[in-house]
């Protein structure tokens, strides 16, 4: 059992569990970041991308009360926002056919769940290319993207409508939005139960939110233990089925179903993401890869990523 500490230098900080506020925890895997004065803002700045694959090495732990499992200490939050602003990350929309396709699935299942066709606001909405399936579909769209590259690249490219910055400074009105959609976003926030909240305040009353996330509860997470490929330097936060729908319950949602996550990529763009793992078998699927000149080919894949949606009851 270790307690929580407050402020642990330039550009760490400790917190208290997001959930339940609790201040005790067990350390699920000891990190090795050391806060000091050579440490600069510049060195926390190569993380922080949309397709960042670089390994975690903060120490992640497990509220002793809840069981939400984060990151303690942290990068303070100002920190990482600078960062997300001024990422940009060509690799990341290299995956546009892809992406689109997966996010084509995406809006489908939005229309199973909602009343109707109206509004929808994407909370992190990087290059834009959920907006751009729903624009397909005859929807109203509107995103939120701290970094200034990918908001202009969907505004500029794909014609959708991005606001630059965080849910929190956008300000919408009240009551606004059909549906709000966060599509591996809740994570990389500071304060998810801040931002489920505003989330719920610029949702009509029975508005529909789509929350998907890696699933630190999987079958696969389990097995591979500190070597999941989603224990990144940019997700803050590890949310299970059960305590984020908790923190939906505290928020004003409802959960109405969890559902799995399939994703569409090409496999070389898979098996760079495999490159700070295994080193060894990056090289042989590398080579492969280029050999029968695959590298284009799009797979579909499961990945221990999850899908909640929940309505507002109140709020």
């Amino acid at each position: 059992m270790t307690k929580t500490g407050g402020d642990m230098g330039l550009l760490y900080e400790g917190v208290p569990c997001n959930l339940c506020g609790g201040t005790l925890y067990k350390v699920l895997y000891e990190g090795n970041i050391k806060d000091d004065p050579s440490m600069s803002l510049e060195a926390l700045k190569k993380d922080y991308s949309a397709s960042s694959n670089i390994i975690l090495t903060d120490r992640i732990v497990k509220c002793d009360f809840c069981g939400l499992v984060f990151v303690n200490p942290r990068p303070k939050i100002n920190n990482i926002i600078e960062c997300y602003s001024q990422a940009v990350d060509e690799l990341y929309v290299s995956q546009a056919e892809g992406r689109i396709k997966t996010f084509r699935k995406g809006i489908s299942l939005v229309e199973k769940y909602s009343k109707q066709k109206g509004r929808v606001l994407d909370v992190g909405a990087a290059a834009g290319f959920f907006l751009k399936a729903a624009q397909e579909n005859k929807w109203e769209t509107y995103g939120v993207e701290p970094s200034k590259w990918m908001s202009e690249y969907g505004n500029r490219t794909l014609g959708v409508n991005i606001k630059q910055g965080t849910l929190e400074e956008a300000k919408f009105p009240d009551n606004y939005f059909d549906v709000v959609t966060m599509w591996d976003v809740l994570e990389h926030t500071g304060d998810p139960m801040a931002t489920l909240r505003e989330a719920n305040r610029v949702l009509k009353k029975g508005g529909l939110l789509v929350v998907n996330f890696p699933n630190i509860g999987d079958p696969l997470a389990r097995l591979f233990g500190r070597r999941w490929w989603f224990i990144l330097a940019v997700h803050l936060y590890y949310f299970t089925p059960n305590t984020l729908s908790e923190m939906l319950k505290k928020s004003g949602f409802e959960v109405k179903a969890v559902r799995p996550h399939f994703q569409r990529l090409t496999f070389g763009y898979l098996v760079y993401r495999l490159k700070p793992y295994s080193k060894t078998l990056f090289t042989f699927l590398n080579g492969f890869t280029q050999l029968f000149k695959i590298g284009d080919f799009q797979v579909i894949y499961y990945a221990s990523q999850t899908n909640i949606i929940a309505v507002k009851f109140k709020g």
